[in-house]
């Protein structure tokens, strides 16, 4: 299942109103040649939502990047499941491995 919830905009405005929580995230970038659809680059879980897109933003994985998605989801355990369905479901680039 996709991610549940809007879209919101990956800039310093909307990232300095995030609240620390632990969330399942993905962010996305505009899909070449299809205007107004957008394409999951990365997948991640963090027990804190803010520091972490921050940190994504100063260095991103992937270039680019304009939406994020994000699910609050409060146990370790429940995020790491929850991230990993979404990895298997999107294959956003930015998880996959080299060489394995």
């Amino acid at each position: 299942m996709p991610f549940q919830g809007n879209a919101f905009q990956f800039d310093v405005q909307t990232l300095n109103t995030l609240n620390e929580v632990g969330a399942v995230y993905g962010l996305f970038r505009p899909t070449p040649f299809r205007p107004g659809f957008v394409d999951c680059v990365y997948v991640g879980q963090t027990n804190n939502l803010r520091t972490r897109l921050a940190e994504h933003y100063r260095n991103p994985p992937i270039a680019g990047i304009t939406h994020f998605f994000a699910e609050v989801i409060s146990t370790e355990l429940q995020r790491r499941s929850r991230e990993i369905a979404l990895i298997a479901e999107l294959n956003p680039p930015g998880n996959r491995t080299r060489g394995g």
